[in-house]
Protein backbone atom coordinates (compact mmCIF):
# COMPACT_ATOMS: atom_id res chain seq x y z
CA UNK A 1 0.00 0.00 0.00
CA UNK A 2 2.85 2.48 0.42
CA UNK A 3 4.98 1.72 -2.67
CA UNK A 4 1.12 2.35 -4.17
CA UNK A 5 0.72 5.99 -2.40
CA UNK A 6 4.45 6.79 -2.84
CA UNK A 7 3.86 6.28 -6.56
CA UNK A 8 1.10 7.95 -7.06
CA UNK A 9 2.43 10.91 -5.58
CA UNK A 10 5.17 10.73 -7.14
CA UNK A 11 3.14 10.42 -10.56
CA UNK A 12 0.49 13.40 -9.74
CA UNK A 13 2.37 16.47 -10.52
CA UNK A 14 3.91 14.99 -14.20
CA UNK A 15 0.42 14.07 -15.29
CA UNK A 16 -2.12 16.64 -17.05
CA UNK A 17 -5.38 17.83 -15.13
CA UNK A 18 -7.86 16.31 -17.17
CA UNK A 19 -5.88 12.47 -16.64
CA UNK A 20 -5.84 12.91 -13.13
CA UNK A 21 -8.87 11.05 -12.16
CA UNK A 22 -7.59 8.06 -13.93
CA UNK A 23 -4.38 7.83 -11.42
CA UNK A 24 -5.23 6.17 -8.91
CA UNK A 25 -6.49 3.34 -10.98
CA UNK A 26 -3.35 3.27 -12.76
CA UNK A 27 -1.55 3.04 -9.70
CA UNK A 28 -4.13 0.10 -8.48
CA UNK A 29 -2.74 -1.80 -11.38
CA UNK A 30 0.68 -1.33 -11.36
CA UNK A 31 0.55 -2.59 -7.45
CA UNK A 32 -1.13 -5.55 -8.38
CA UNK A 33 1.20 -6.14 -11.00
CA UNK A 34 4.29 -6.11 -8.61
CA UNK A 35 2.34 -8.45 -5.68
CA UNK A 36 1.17 -10.74 -8.71
CA UNK A 37 4.61 -11.11 -10.30
CA UNK A 38 4.59 -14.62 -10.22
CA UNK A 39 0.92 -15.24 -11.65
CA UNK A 40 1.06 -12.37 -14.09
CA UNK A 41 4.98 -14.23 -15.81
CA UNK A 42 3.39 -16.54 -18.67
CA UNK A 43 1.64 -13.70 -19.92
CA UNK A 44 4.27 -10.96 -19.96
CA UNK A 45 6.71 -13.04 -21.06
CA UNK A 46 4.06 -14.23 -23.69
CA UNK A 47 3.84 -10.74 -24.76
CA UNK A 48 7.29 -9.75 -24.94
CA UNK A 49 8.36 -12.14 -26.94
CA UNK A 50 5.41 -11.65 -29.59
CA UNK A 51 7.10 -8.11 -29.73
CA UNK A 52 10.51 -9.15 -29.46
CA UNK A 53 9.99 -11.58 -32.65
CA UNK A 54 8.03 -9.01 -34.73
CA UNK A 55 11.06 -6.52 -34.27
CA UNK A 56 13.18 -9.34 -36.45
CA UNK A 57 10.36 -8.90 -39.02
CA UNK A 58 11.03 -4.72 -40.06
CA UNK A 59 13.01 -4.13 -42.52
CA UNK A 60 13.06 -0.71 -41.34
CA UNK A 61 13.12 1.33 -37.58
CA UNK A 62 12.58 4.14 -37.33
CA UNK A 63 9.66 5.38 -35.49
CA UNK A 64 7.00 2.79 -32.74
CA UNK A 65 4.44 3.79 -30.80
CA UNK A 66 3.37 1.68 -28.46
CA UNK A 67 -0.80 2.40 -27.62
CA UNK A 68 -1.81 1.69 -23.70
CA UNK A 69 2.06 1.56 -22.89
CA UNK A 70 1.08 1.57 -19.07
CA UNK A 71 3.24 0.63 -16.43
CA UNK A 72 5.25 -1.31 -19.28
CA UNK A 73 4.83 -4.88 -17.70
CA UNK A 74 4.16 -6.54 -21.14
CA UNK A 75 6.83 -4.35 -23.29
CA UNK A 76 10.41 -5.03 -24.05
CA UNK A 77 11.44 -1.47 -23.88
CA UNK A 78 14.68 -1.89 -23.92
CA UNK A 79 14.45 -4.14 -27.52
CA UNK A 80 12.35 -1.56 -28.43
CA UNK A 81 14.29 1.55 -27.33
CA UNK A 82 17.94 -0.06 -28.77
CA UNK A 83 16.33 -1.04 -32.32
CA UNK A 84 14.41 2.03 -33.05
CA UNK A 85 15.46 5.45 -33.74
CA UNK A 86 12.55 6.83 -31.48
CA UNK A 87 9.61 5.08 -29.38
CA UNK A 88 6.50 7.13 -28.16
CA UNK A 89 4.59 5.63 -25.31
CA UNK A 90 1.06 6.98 -25.60
CA UNK A 91 -0.98 6.09 -22.65
CA UNK A 92 -3.65 8.30 -20.04
CA UNK A 93 -1.41 7.48 -17.04
CA UNK A 94 2.87 7.42 -17.12
CA UNK A 95 3.41 6.30 -13.77
CA UNK A 96 6.39 7.07 -12.24
CA UNK A 97 7.70 3.50 -11.84
CA UNK A 98 8.55 3.32 -14.80
CA UNK A 99 11.16 5.90 -15.14
CA UNK A 100 14.02 3.84 -14.13
CA UNK A 101 13.79 1.95 -17.57
CA UNK A 102 13.04 4.23 -19.86
CA UNK A 103 15.80 7.12 -18.44
CA UNK A 104 18.77 5.61 -19.69
CA UNK A 105 17.34 6.24 -23.23
CA UNK A 106 16.70 9.32 -24.96
CA UNK A 107 15.09 8.38 -27.71
CA UNK A 108 11.63 7.63 -25.73
CA UNK A 109 8.96 10.22 -25.41
CA UNK A 110 5.94 10.01 -23.42
CA UNK A 111 2.86 11.17 -24.59
CA UNK A 112 -0.29 11.75 -22.82
CA UNK A 113 -3.67 11.31 -24.56
CA UNK A 114 -6.64 9.61 -24.57
CA UNK A 115 -7.42 7.25 -27.18
CA UNK A 116 -10.51 6.14 -27.35
CA UNK A 117 -11.98 9.93 -26.94
CA UNK A 118 -15.34 8.34 -26.20
CA UNK A 119 -15.13 6.34 -29.27
CA UNK A 120 -13.56 8.67 -31.74
CA UNK A 121 -13.23 7.40 -35.06
CA UNK A 122 -10.69 10.24 -35.36
CA UNK A 123 -8.50 9.36 -31.80
CA UNK A 124 -5.26 8.04 -33.83
CA UNK A 125 -5.18 10.28 -36.21
CA UNK A 126 -2.62 12.03 -34.54
CA UNK A 127 -0.43 9.01 -36.19
CA UNK A 128 -0.76 10.71 -39.46
CA UNK A 129 1.70 13.36 -38.40
CA UNK A 130 4.70 11.30 -37.00
CA UNK A 131 7.36 11.32 -39.55
CA UNK A 132 8.98 7.51 -40.33
CA UNK A 133 6.03 5.67 -38.33
CA UNK A 134 7.12 2.18 -39.25
CA UNK A 135 5.23 -0.10 -36.45
CA UNK A 136 1.97 0.51 -33.89
CA UNK A 137 1.58 -1.92 -30.85
CA UNK A 138 -1.93 -2.09 -29.59
CA UNK A 139 -0.89 -3.54 -26.10
CA UNK A 140 -4.08 -4.32 -23.79
CA UNK A 141 -5.23 -1.32 -24.02
CA UNK A 142 -8.74 -1.79 -26.54
CA UNK A 143 -11.12 -3.34 -23.60
CA UNK A 144 -9.70 -1.06 -21.22
CA UNK A 145 -11.09 1.44 -23.16
CA UNK A 146 -14.55 -0.03 -23.34
CA UNK A 147 -14.65 -1.03 -19.61
CA UNK A 148 -14.05 2.19 -18.69
CA UNK A 149 -17.43 3.55 -21.18
CA UNK A 150 -19.91 0.89 -20.63
CA UNK A 151 -22.17 3.14 -22.73
CA UNK A 152 -20.13 3.06 -25.41
CA UNK A 153 -18.55 -0.17 -25.21
CA UNK A 154 -18.90 -1.33 -28.53
CA UNK A 155 -18.24 1.53 -30.51
CA UNK A 156 -14.64 2.01 -29.00
CA UNK A 157 -13.76 -1.26 -29.87
CA UNK A 158 -15.15 -0.90 -33.55
CA UNK A 159 -13.71 2.41 -33.35
CA UNK A 160 -10.15 1.67 -32.22
CA UNK A 161 -9.48 -1.56 -34.38
CA UNK A 162 -10.36 -0.24 -37.37
CA UNK A 163 -8.85 2.69 -37.23
CA UNK A 164 -5.60 0.40 -36.37
CA UNK A 165 -6.33 -1.16 -40.02
CA UNK A 166 -6.44 1.92 -41.57
CA UNK A 167 -2.51 3.02 -40.10
CA UNK A 168 -0.05 2.65 -43.44
CA UNK A 169 2.22 0.54 -41.62
CA UNK A 170 2.32 -2.39 -39.86
CA UNK A 171 0.18 -2.80 -36.57
CA UNK A 172 0.65 -5.94 -33.49
CA UNK A 173 -2.45 -6.41 -31.72
CA UNK A 174 -2.68 -7.83 -28.55
CA UNK A 175 -5.86 -7.99 -26.71
CA UNK A 176 -8.40 -9.47 -24.19
CA UNK A 177 -10.72 -11.11 -25.20
CA UNK A 178 -12.87 -12.09 -22.75
CA UNK A 179 -12.69 -13.18 -18.54
CA UNK A 180 -14.40 -15.79 -16.47
CA UNK A 181 -14.44 -15.69 -12.44
CA UNK A 182 -14.25 -19.72 -11.29
CA UNK A 183 -14.71 -20.70 -7.71
CA UNK A 184 -11.73 -23.36 -6.20
CA UNK A 185 -13.60 -26.55 -7.87
CA UNK A 186 -13.31 -24.84 -11.04
CA UNK A 187 -17.05 -23.77 -11.42
CA UNK A 188 -17.49 -20.53 -13.70
CA UNK A 189 -19.27 -18.25 -11.53
CA UNK A 190 -18.92 -15.54 -13.82
CA UNK A 191 -17.73 -14.54 -17.65
CA UNK A 192 -18.15 -11.89 -20.64
CA UNK A 193 -16.85 -10.76 -23.82
CA UNK A 194 -14.25 -7.72 -22.95
CA UNK A 195 -14.86 -7.07 -27.04
CA UNK A 196 -18.41 -6.70 -26.96
CA UNK A 197 -19.34 -8.70 -29.79
CA UNK A 198 -16.81 -7.00 -32.38
CA UNK A 199 -16.02 -10.21 -34.61
CA UNK A 200 -12.13 -11.23 -34.68
CA UNK A 201 -10.11 -13.43 -36.17
CA UNK A 202 -9.47 -17.24 -35.16
CA UNK A 203 -6.23 -16.76 -36.42
CA UNK A 204 -3.43 -15.60 -33.74
CA UNK A 205 -1.85 -16.26 -30.48
CA UNK A 206 -3.95 -17.78 -27.56
CA UNK A 207 -3.04 -17.95 -23.97
CA UNK A 208 -4.90 -17.27 -20.79
CA UNK A 209 -3.84 -14.51 -17.83
CA UNK A 210 -4.27 -15.42 -14.63
CA UNK A 211 -5.31 -11.61 -14.04
CA UNK A 212 -6.03 -11.99 -10.07
CA UNK A 213 -5.22 -15.74 -8.63
CA UNK A 214 -7.19 -16.93 -5.39
CA UNK A 215 -7.00 -14.10 -2.31
CA UNK A 216 -6.17 -11.70 -4.79
CA UNK A 217 -10.17 -9.89 -5.29
CA UNK A 218 -11.55 -12.67 -3.57
CA UNK A 219 -10.43 -15.82 -1.17
CA UNK A 220 -12.35 -18.25 -3.18
CA UNK A 221 -12.49 -17.20 -6.56
CA UNK A 222 -9.94 -16.30 -8.97
CA UNK A 223 -10.40 -14.08 -12.49
CA UNK A 224 -8.40 -15.86 -16.08
CA UNK A 225 -8.73 -13.45 -19.16
CA UNK A 226 -7.78 -15.16 -22.44
CA UNK A 227 -5.80 -12.94 -24.49
CA UNK A 228 -5.23 -12.97 -28.53
CA UNK A 229 -2.58 -11.54 -30.01
CA UNK A 230 -1.53 -10.62 -33.94
CA UNK A 231 1.95 -9.86 -34.96
CA UNK A 232 0.40 -8.17 -38.41
CA UNK A 233 -3.45 -7.04 -37.48
CA UNK A 234 -4.10 -6.10 -41.14
CA UNK A 235 -2.82 -9.41 -42.13
CA UNK A 236 -4.84 -11.57 -39.95
CA UNK A 237 -8.08 -9.70 -41.78
CA UNK A 238 -7.44 -12.02 -44.92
Amino acid sequence: MLAELAVYAQSYGRTPRAFRPHLRAAARHWARGVRQTRAWAPHLANARGLLDTTIDDLPVRRTVVVLGSGALFDLPIESLARTFARVILVDRIHLSSIDRRIGRYANVTLDWRDLSAAGDPEALDFLGGLDGLDWVISANVVSEMAAAQPALARQVVDSHLGALLALPCPVTLITDLDYRVLNRHGVILDSGDLLHGHPMPRSGLRWKWEVAPFREESRDTRCVHYVAAWPDWRMAQL
